[in-house]
């Protein structure tokens, strides 16, 4: 009897240091790393006179996006988020930051500003639309769909809106890799926008 207690006790010893190896594993988790979007195109400043204002925005952001954690899409619609990846402001203001000071960067003549403006801001012409995709999908591709298009100060519509598709390569298994590639493609947006606008 003395015996069988004697077996048992040494089996439950490995037991629970087992046991508290995984509960401390589980206690430790990897730092969350903090991620910001930034202009590809910049401006020189201190150049010509300024002949217009343009608004970038509003451009409509999902509500998928509406989060600090990155997202990556997977096959079927899937969206993975990542904890421990996270944006350093909210994503739709960085967007309209980031496309604000691209097509600055792009025209002498122009001052842009970016979504929200204040009301006493008059804006010549105005960069409108919607962002339907904004994200890197499992294959490593950076993609962003936009529906967007250009009003004057009255309204009146210059540019119709139209959709535009942008996709860069990401190039690596790694966040800050995405996040350049997510660069690229607002840069890629961003010329677009700066073409039209250069008419």
């Amino acid at each position: 009897m003395k015996s069988e207690m004697t077996s048992t006790k040494r089996t439950r010893r490995p037991l629970a240091s087992m046991l508290a190896l995984l509960i401390a594993g589980c206690g430790s988790s990897p730092p969350v790393r903090y991620f910001s979007l930034d202009p590809v195109y910049e401006s020189a400043g201190g150049g010509g006179d300024v002949q217009s204002i343009v608004g970038v925005g509003q451009l409509r952001t999902p509500n998928f996006l509406f989060r600090s954690q990155m997202v990556t899409r997977s096959n079927g619609g899937e969206l993975i988020v990542h904890d421990f990846r996270r944006w350093s402001e909210p994503l739709d203001q960085a967007i309209h930051r980031v496309v604000a000071a691209n097509v600055d960067g792009l025209l002498d003549d122009v001052t842009v500003v970016a979504f929200p403006y204040e009301s006493h801001v008059r804006t010549d012409r105005r960069v409108f639309g919607n962002v339907e995709r904004f994200d890197v999908d499992t294959a490593g591709v950076a993609v962003l769909v936009v529906q967007w298009g250009i009003v004057d100060s009255d309204g009146n519509t210059l540019v119709l809106p139209h959709r535009a598709r942008y996709d860069a390569p990401v190039g690596a298994d790694d966040p800050a890799a995405s996040v350049a590639a997510l660069n690229r493609v607002l840069a890629a947006f961003s010329k677009d926008v700066a073409g039209e606008l250069d008419r």
